[in-house]
């Protein structure tokens, strides 16, 4: 074995020496250099954590800094082993404290290596017992190093230490809530991920997550309030702040909020968009502030960045909002019938509504003109349970009770009207061609 490490050495060092490399990525001392390090490889090899040890010393004293990535990758294992045996509490400080130092070296010195070393380095800390300060720190570094990239474990490890921080008095509300409204964006980008391990594990995190937030007594609509209240007064048209308040304020169900309002109404002079624009139409409407409501809702249709299935979304909202607020049956059954266009998958959803609204529509004249309406509710009922199976039965409990209402066959005829005939009902501003169907 000691034969073999010598000839593999001195292989190594006539190839240096060749290519001319010995007094430039060896340095100066490039014998004593490649020594270390083919002797440190052999051990990590080998799995002689011990015994590599002072190869590692002889490595880091001769070898300049960016000679070999290896040489810290060697040096992690080392003394992470060391580190766990220690049975010395300040030994096994200072061993971890070394092992922070191969991480950051190789970070520094081989930057494309850097998150990945940043990310281990801290698991590292956490899986040795690092004090909780030091390993926060360093999740927090993390998260700021990989940003969109960063581990799903490392959000819940940071959100984890923040909460046990704050209960001990070394950590602030506002530093937890900075943490969550960093880390959920992320969370919720890698659950859409094409990558379905990454996928799963964001899952599972931000459900994690979520519930550490949550846990941590922070996160009512009190103490958001309070905390974020003088400082939006103070500074209105900073979007990053308004923003999180919104974020924070509308997770945490705090949308009656006052504060709530003005962030958003601010939000969208700052940055119009139809998110901005359904908050806006959703808390008016809390209010009772039809006419405000809908023009918000109409801005968020109009927006450019919304899409079809969102803006079907949302003209089936202001269906329905026309429908149960103004009795407004015109507009409510125009917006079903846009929102179908824009997205079929509601179709079902958008013929319940207008049969509904068929179904409770006043008309007058004779024993017939009073109750067609009901065959058009009806025919809506049948195409809501075509277009959408679940809501077969929904829609079979109405199209039973609405069929009570036909006229009878002896009514019909005595205006001359026929079975399957077609009519055409008009009555309380709507206006539809139907078949006739009575009772026998």
């Amino acid at each position: 074995m000691k034969k073999a490490r010598v000839i593999l050495f001195a292989l190594l060092l006539s190839l240096a020496l060749n290519s001319g490399f010995a007094q430039g990525k060896w340095g100066k001392d490039s014998t004593q250099c490649l020594m270390a390090l083919n002797n440190l490889k052999q051990y990590h090899e080998s799995k002689s954590f011990t015994e590599a040890y002072p190869e590692l010393l002889a490595a880091l004293k001769y070898c300049p800094p960016k000679s070999s990535v290896n040489m810290y990758i060697y040096g992690q294992s080392v003394y992470k082993f060391l580190a766990e045996k220690a049975t010395n509490l300040e030994r096994k400080k200072a061993l971890t404290d070394s092992l922070a130092l191969m991480y950051d070296s190789r970070a520094n010195y081989f930057p494309k290596y850097a998150i990945k070393a940043q990310t281990y380095k801290t698991y590292d800390l956490v899986s040795l017992g690092a004090d909780d300060e030091i390993v926060y720190k360093e999740l927090l570094k993390t998260v700021n190093l990989a940003g969109e990239n960063t581990e799903s474990a490392i959000l819940v490890l940071a959100i984890h230490k923040a909460k046990d921080l704050m209960d001990k008095g070394k950590l602030t509300a506002d530093a937890i809530m900075d943490l969550y409204t960093k880390g959920l964006p992320i969370l919720e980008a890698q659950t859409k991920s094409a990558d379905a391990e990454i996928k799963q594990a964001a899952e599972t995190a931000k459900k994690d997550f979520e519930s550490l937030f949550a846990v941590s007594g922070v996160a009512s609509c009190e103490n958001l309030v309070k905390l974020f209240t003088p400082k939006f007064d103070a500074n209105p048209n900073d979007k990053d702040l308004v923003t999180k308040i919104v974020s924070l304020l509308n997770n945490g169900g705090c949308v009656k909020e006052d504060l709530f309002l003005r962030s958003v109404e601010s939000l969208n002079k700052l940055e119009p968009s139809y998110l901005t624009a359904y908050y806006l139409y959703r808390l008016y409407a809390s209010k009772d502030d039809n006419a405000t409501a809908i023009k918000y809702l109409q801005e968020a249709i109009e927006s450019q960045g919304s899409n079809d299935q969102q803006d079907g979304d949302y003209m089936m909202e202001l269906a329905t909002f026309y429908f149960h607020k103004y009795k407004n049956n015109a507009k409510a059954i125009e917006y079903a019938k846009q929102a179908v266009a824009k997205n079929s998958s509601l179709a079902g959803k958008a013929y319940m509504l207008i049969g509904s609204i068929w179904a409770t529509n006043k008309c007058g004249g004779n024993e017939v003109e009073q109750r067609a309406h009901f065959w058009v509710a009806v025919d809506y009922f049948n195409k809501a349970k075509n277009a959408d199976a679940t809501l077969a039965e929904e829609a079979d409990k109405f199209i039973s009770t609405y069929r009570q209402y036909y006229p009878a066959q002896e009514e019909a005829f005595m205006y001359d009207i026929m079975d399957g005939s077609s009519y055409t009902v008009a009555c309380g501003g709507l206006r539809e061609t139907t078949i006739v169907k009575t009772r026998k």
